[in-house]
């Protein structure tokens, strides 16, 4: 072992250490750089500082020489005895104590009086040391440590590591807490640390919660950061009306990198145990592919609420792929399947949203991307989870190719599309096959300030139907040729907004659209509804989605843009659209055949305003007014607002004013929305969400709860009312029957750790816009 001495006056300090650094490099968040105060930094009021975190850790130390500096040196045969504030460095390893003896034949030293031992990242203090320079291998009595970048220390007994790195603690502790603060630690007889693999293992350990004991477990291993392991992950608790406490065990099995699997068993108080698995798997050629599903035998709460059902058993079928092969093929399956309409709602505890889905989509397609040409085939249906609404038609399957035009200005682009369909249904429908197809061109046009896009095509249908009562002629079609002309100016000048240098820009845009009238009363329809008029509905060739109808058109739209963007960075910071169309004739095409033809005249007015004025306040609204009636039809507003310290407001308001021909008068629809989340203090925060209609007098849905998070755990208890509606519908006030559901959940995180009742967080991101979890 090669050493260099140099004798120092006593009083010399190592600059990386310096005189009034914490003992454990604990640093106030007062001397953070802004740049490394993060969330936890914010929680803790500080972070752990490493002063070799810059280091260049390419090089290995272990063979490095040893350069020593003391105050005292004693040399002997083969060994050197240094005292009064030494400092070792071997490569980026330092060491520091009072007095060090070094033995140059068997490469060792022994190290006495306030230790430290450092690398990038770890910390390792205490009273006696042995060291073995050329493996790394020490012992450390009395020992405390930290590693950085895990927000991790703790104290032992002896500390021993390895020639491998690893850390064998006897008789100690481990907490993510900061120093001096132990809300929860594991103490523990022997505890291993793989700093590399991201794992511990602890012998006779011990839970401890505010210097309580609350758990003694004779082994158990725990990852110390966010790689996957397998084991038994932290429960989910809580309470649900629909089945009373909630109890989930997950069990996790890392298999490879690219697969793995979930298996959580879950008790339900009212209704039994609900076996759930999620298998994942990743393969360049096949994909991402997800399989799950879950059994309940005999749901008990669902045979006294449904006495009249033969089967109480209750499964849910997943499948998901996604996969792209040589940039060329591409391919998706979502596929659900549940064994009833009320599994979502009765099971899905942890999303309003999924406990309100009307049906599970079965789809299936295949995708080829050509340098011109695009094919598709694609099968699909849904299973309804509405006693009301029928199942939707079955495409299987249908078959599109089109050309991919590159849209290259000032040269002519061919159209064409073709698409064979075959509709089937288990109910009594027409059931049959499509085909459409479309051939044209179009000629972009475009310079600095404006655009100009005329476009001309041909749009052909045709069916071949079984035969129904309903339909007297087995192959309608129908074909009318289309024009539309798309043009548009810009123009920008230079301008103030509230003090900031701004480009606004007027983005005028007319557009003409001419389809000639086709007679379609004989024709299905398959999976064609008209569509909503919003502002985007201006400048659309079709007022329905699907294939079953040829619209008929001779309108003008007109619409103008306006933008304030800011001159220093870019950003556009608010734009206002407003716009109507003109009907030169009435549109006679409808989805019945008994629906009145469109008058003609004018269109409602749409408009939309995005206002964003900083990263953080936002705030958009839309509405759409009827002129000829001076009524407005539908309208939304919606503002947020964040600050720095974790704010969040929402603000929300929607309208609409049912369009029917139904003589009996329906009301409008209107629902407030107000959410927020708030620290009230450093460790306190309140949250809470309400959906309200206005027109009934009450809320929808409402959540509320708080949160005490500290720098190393976090409890939170949240409580969510709501009612069994379909999701953009406010429920029947009047039905007696109706019953407002609720459910309670407690969620405790220990960080670092992780944490018990993950479904309160899920709730909280589904009803509050823009909250996120911390990532630890």
């Amino acid at each position: 072992m090669a050493f260099t001495l140099m004798t120092l006056p006593a009083l010399a300090q190592d600059s990386s250490e310096p005189s009034k650094a914490h003992p454990l490099d604990w640093t106030d968040i007062k001397e953070v750089p802004p740049e490394l105060r993060d969330d936890r930094c914010i929680d803790c009021q500080g972070r752990y500082m490493d002063p070799l975190r810059d280091v260049d850790t390419s090089v290995s130390p272990d063979n490095a020489p040893i350069n020593a500096d003391a105050s005292e040196v004693e040399l002997y045969e083969n060994t050197a005895i240094l005292s009064g504030g030494v400092s070792l460095t071997q490569g980026y390893r330092q060491m520091r104590a009072d007095q060090v003896s070094l033995d140059r034949l068997e490469s060792m030293g022994i190290l006495e009086g306030n230790i430290t031992l450092r690398e990038p990242g770890i910390l390792l203090r205490g009273e006696r040391a042995q060291i073995y320079s050329e493996t790394g291998v020490a012992s450390i009595e009395s020992s405390q440590w930290v590693l950085h970048n895990l927000h991790m220390r703790g104290s032992a007994n002896i500390l021993e590591r390895d020639k491998d790195g690893l850390l064998h603690i006897h008789d100690g502790e481990l907490s993510y807490c900061a120093p001096n603060e132990n809300e929860w630690l594991i103490q523990a007889e022997k505890l291993e640390l793989n700093v590399e693999e991201g794992l511990a293992v602890a012998r006779g350990a011990k839970i401890r919660i505010a210097d309580v004991p609350i758990i003694y477990l004779p082994w158990i291993q725990f990852p110390i950061d966010d790689r996957r392991r397998s084991g038994v992950l932290w429960p989910d608790v809580g309470s649900d009306s629909r089945g009373g406490i909630d109890v989930a065990m997950p069990v996790y099995w890392n298999a490879a990198p690219n697969y793995d699997l979930l298996y959580t068993p879950r008790y339900i108080e009212e209704r039994g145990i609900n076996h759930e698995a999620k298998a994942q798997y990743l393969n360049p050629v096949l994909g991402s592919w997800t399989v799950g599903g879950a059994f309940m035998d005999n749901d008990k709460r669902y045979e006294d609420d449904y006495p009249s059902e033969r089967n109480y058993d209750r499964w849910l079928a997943v499948v998901r792929q996604n996969g792209l092969f040589e940039e060329r093929w591409r391919s998706q399956i979502d596929y659900s399947k549940a064994s009833d309409v009320n599994y979502m709602k009765d099971l899905q505890t942890s999303s309003l949203d999924s406990k309100r889905r009307t049906a599970l989509l079965q789809l299936g397609a295949l995708d080829y991307l050509g340098d011109q040409w695009m094919a598709t085939l694609e099968v699909q249906q849904f299973q309804s989870l509405a006693d009301d609404i029928n199942n939707d038609y079955k495409k299987l399957p249908q078959l599109t190719g089109r050309y991919r035009p590159d849209g290259t200005p000032f040269e002519i682009d061919p159209i064409f599309l073709a698409q064979y369909s075959n509709f089937d249904t288990d109910t009594n429908r027409v059931t049959g096959e499509r085909i459409y197809t479309e051939a044209g061109a179009t000629y972009p046009m475009l310079w600095t300030y404006g655009f100009f896009k005329p476009t001309a095509k041909y749009r052909y249908l045709s069916y071949d139907l079984d035969k129904h009562n309903n339909f007297r002629e087995q192959a309608p079609d129908a074909g009318a040729p289309m024009i539309n002309l798309d043009a548009g100016l810009f123009f920008d000048r230079d301008t103030e907004l509230f003090g900031n240098s701004m480009v606004q820009t007027l983005e005028p845009r007319l557009y003409y659209l001419y389809s000639k009238y086709q007679d379609q009363t004989g024709n299905p329809d398959f999976d064609s509804a008209e569509l909503t008029f919003t502002y985007n509905q201006l400048f659309r060739e079709t007022r329905f989605s699907g294939r079953d109808r040829i619209d008929d058109s001779d309108q003008l739209s007109v619409g103008i843009t306006t933008r304030f963007i800011d001159q220093e960075d870019g950003r556009e910071e608010f734009n206002a659209s407003l716009g109507q169309i003109f009907y030169f004739r009435d549109r006679e095409v409808r989805l019945g055949r008994k629906d009145p033809p469109l008058a003609s005249g004018g269109s409602e007015v749409a408009g939309e305003l995005s206002f964003f004025p900083n990263e953080r306040l936002s705030a958009r609204t839309s509405v759409v007014w009827d002129p000829y009636s001076d009524k407005v039809n539908s309208g939304n507003f919606f503002t947020s607002y964040q600050r720095d310290n974790g704010s969040i407001y929402n603000v929300g308001y929607t309208y609409r004013r049912p369009l029917t021909t139904v003589i009996t008068a329906q009301p409008p629809t209107e629902e407030a929305h107000f959410s927020f989340y708030v620290p009230t203090s450093q460790n306190w925060s309140v949250f809470a969400a309400v959906n309200y209609s206005i027109e009934a007098g009450e809320s929808v849905e409402d959540m509320f709860g708080v949160e005490y998070d500290t720098c190393c755990w976090k409890v939170r208890l949240l409580h969510l009312r709501y009612y069994d509606n379909t999701a953009g519908e406010n429920p029947g006030f009047i039905d007696p029957t109706l019953e407002r559901e609720d459910s309670t959940q407690v969620q405790i995180v220990l960080k670092g750790m992780g944490g018990v009742g993950s479904r309160a967080s899920s709730i909280m991101k589904d009803m509050i816009r823009g909250f996120t979890d911390s990532e630890y």
